[in-house]
């Protein structure tokens, strides 16, 4: 090999596969992918050094059970214990191979056969790009894994197809400018024409990419293909992958990252910021929402106005749909609780008494309205009250609001017993859930949320896996958890408040309500009351602008307190401490899979192998030489191999300071060689180098018949 050339083209084939790991933790739930992608790197170092089969083989073993140790087993790695545990998890993988049990493979054996592809694909990879010089077919095929995960997936694979893209041309020109070298014999063409070729070809890709981003590009001409194939290999055509965020219709599969779409859906003029409802839904699969209640309208949502416990107020509200929607949808948007449609007579409202949603009609077909005027009772909630109700729920409430699915992880049960362990009635059970995301590092995340898969619960990946998502992650997951205490929750849907863009006379505000606004929040029961909200999702206030009790602040008359007693100094420490002991007794958060790209003791390690490397080169150097020249040409039996050879003889030669002289000629110096060093070969190899070269002898034999003396010199040199 010459090192530093196939170093280099070899390094590139590793970023090329390093293409296909990357997004491993975007589209699957592979965890840890540093560890790997370190293990990957010291596989292709092992290959590199062409070692002798079986050190290389141990080298490897080795390497793929420190990273299972680094991925699993969180004790000291000397310790016999986690080895132990690994040899069962061994024999119980084999046992469930021998019987046909794929499906019943542990994390931990699936993880050590994917490092073991990793370093098969090391020795492929030196294959083909050292010494087939072929890569094509490694090339097209990343590219296409790369754009398939990109159109399919969550994974934004925008800069990861332009690294592909440089890495894989630059490559693949390399190696095909080193295979026409080799392969046109120009072995005495000028010294630096691979890098002055290899410079050509970097401009020609850098000019050819930034001439390709700077272009302007035309809109698609064909339809998006996705939800065709989608369709075509039966995958549900919502709910999985990256959506747009929007209000829609099926709410059966939830999950999955959405991109944003500032796109706006109506205006809305109202004195009150406002929550803007679209429907609620009852029963929760595991996976997503649907409504099983009956179809029973009535005219109007009703609040119950019970002094004490909530008071309403009749508001005028106004909406008109921009003409950016794409649709226009067939009942209302409406804070509070709907009363009456305004200044549509020809159109007939119909109010689910159970969804509460306001569905509008003209001629006995729905009908999607452009702009609407309505009454709505604002209610103001007093927690006292909420505090003080008698939670005795009507039969029909208990049968649709506290379902949860048979098949829920008893962990979620047990979770919501241990959040609300400290309270007493159903308001303070419901705000202790509602706060519990917020006080165990729950993360508000859009873009990558995973998928259930299987038969995976979708809050339960929430709760104890993932404890990142969006709305519909926070809200359903509080509604389940209430629901496990027989506390009755039903799921709302519709807008957020929107954001002012101008201030009416009348004291109202104008809201523009965008698609990005689209939310889902929880609403939960009170006998005396009804329907009350709760927010649970990071980063939003409480629904429908839910308004807390007026309380007496009076203080009964107190003491007066002398000056100079420092009462306020002396009790600020003790507040302190307070605050200190509560935040240490916080729970902790549960494990979440590690994105860290450190390991136990890595700087130690890394310095450790760097050092070893370091001393090695320096005490083996010639040796390290001499070994590769020998693996070069060894096994090489073309009869254009002897040039080559010779030429690598002489400048090794040099390399061990057996310098040529000034004026000295190849003759004189094979023989001075030859007495160097007690033999007769490199008389024999100059003799036959001197005849091809100024003679015009043939190839045909050549090295055939030298290559023992080239063998014997070279083997003999560092004697």
């Amino acid at each position: 090999m010459e090192i530093g050339r196939d170093f280099f083209l070899y390094g590139l084939s590793f970023l090329l596969l390093m293409e296909w790991l990357l997004p491993l933790p975007h589209i699957t739930d592979t965890g840890y992918i540093h560890v790997f992608v370190l293990c990957m790197a010291v596989f292709f170092f092992i290959t590199f050094l062409q070692l002798p089969i079986v050190l290389s083989m141990l080298l490897k073993f080795l390497t793929i059970v420190y990273g299972v140790y680094l991925v699993f087993y969180n004790m000291s790695f000397f310790s016999i214990d986690w080895v132990l545990i690994f040899l069962d998890e061994l024999l119980l993988n084999l046992n469930f191979m021998l019987s046909g049990e794929w499906h019943a493979l542990t994390d931990v054996f699936r993880s050590m056969l994917f490092l073991v592809l990793l370093s098969i694909m090391s020795y492929l990879l030196f294959y083909w790009t050292v010494y087939a010089r072929r890569v094509l077919f490694f090339f097209v095929f990343t590219v296409i894994f790369v754009t398939v995960i990109d159109t399919f997936t969550a994974y934004d694979a925008t800069f990861a197809i332009i690294r592909t893209f440089f890495i894989g041309f630059l490559l693949l020109g390399l190696i095909t400018m080193y295979r026409l070298i080799e392969q046109e014999k120009l072995h005495s063409g000028p010294k630096f024409l691979p890098a002055k070729l290899a410079s050509v070809l970097v401009v020609m890709i850098v000019f050819g990419a930034t001439f390709g981003l700077l272009s302007p590009k035309p809109d698609p001409q064909w339809a998006d293909p996705v939800p065709y194939v989608r369709a075509a290999i039966g995958l549900p055509s919502s709910g999985e992958g990256v959506r747009k965020i929007g209000y829609g219709n099926n709410d059966e599969s939830l999950g999955g990252g959405f991109v944003d779409d500032s796109s706006s859906i109506f205006y809305a003029a109202a004195k009150e910021e406002h929550y803007w409802r679209g429907e609620t839904k009852d029963f929760y699969t595991g996976r997503g929402w649907e409504t099983t209640t009956p179809d029973e309208v009535t005219d109007m949502v009703t609040i119950n106005d019970n002094a004490g416990y909530v008071t309403t107020e009749e508001m005028i509200a106004e909406v008109a749909f921009s003409e950016e929607a794409s649709t226009r949808h067939d009942h209302l948007f409406y804070p509070g609780a709907f009363l009456e449609l305004l200044n549509k007579d020809e159109v007939d409202v119909r109010v689910n008494r159970y969804t509460e949603k306001a569905s509008t009609i003209s001629g006995g077909e729905l009908v999607g309205l452009a702009d609407y005027r309505m009454t709505y009772s604002y209610p103001t909630y007093y927690i006292e009250g909420l505090r003080a109700t008698n939670e005795q729920d009507p039969e029909e409430i208990k049968s649709y609001y506290t379902q949860v699915p048979e098949s829920l992880p008893d962990r979620v049960r047990e979770l919501a017993q241990e959040i609300v362990q400290n309270e007493d009635n159903r308001y303070d059970k419901a705000k202790a859930v509602e706060q519990y995301f917020s006080l165990n590092d729950f993360d508000y995340e859009t873009e990558n949320v995973p998928i259930p898969v299987g038969q995976e619960d979708y809050v339960d990946q929430f709760l104890f896996e993932t404890r990142r998502g969006y709305c519909d992650n926070f809200s359903t997951s509080m509604i389940v958890l209430l629901r496990t205490l027989d506390i009755p929750a039903r799921w709302a849907k519709g807008f957020t408040q929107g954001e002012v863009v101008e201030q009416l006379d009348d004291d109202r505000n104008v809201y523009e309500v965008k698609n990005s606004n689209a939310h889902s929040w929880v609403e939960v029961y009170f006998p005396e009351v009804g329907w009350v909200p709760f927010e649970p999702t990071q980063g939003f206030s409480s629904a429908y602008e839910f308004v807390e009790p007026e309380l007496d602040t009076e203080l009964p008359d107190q003491p007066e307190v002398e000056p100079e007693q420092p009462v306020q100094e002396e009790e600020e420490p003790e507040v302190e401490e307070a605050f200190a002991d509560a935040e240490e007794s916080e729970v902790s958060p549960l494990p979440t899979r590690s994105s860290n790209w450190t390991i136990p003791g890595g700087p130690w390690l890394l310095a450790g192998v760097f050092l070893a490397l370091v001393m090695f080169i320096i005490i083996k150097n010639k040796k390290i030489v001499q070994y590769f020249v020998l693996r070069r040409y060894k096994h090489r039996r073309d009869e254009t191999a002897f040039l080559p050879a010779y030429e690598r003889l002489l400048w090794l030669f040099q390399y061990f300071g057996y310098k040529r002289n000034d004026g000295e000629t190849l003759r004189e110096y094979a023989t001075r060689m030859d007495r160097t060093l007690e033999t007769e070969e490199m008389t024999a190899l100059t003799t036959e180098y001197e005849r091809i070269t100024y003679g015009g002898r043939p190839l045909d034999s050549s090295w055939k018949e030298q290559k023992s003396n080239w063998l014997t010199l070279v083997q003999k040199i560092d004697s």
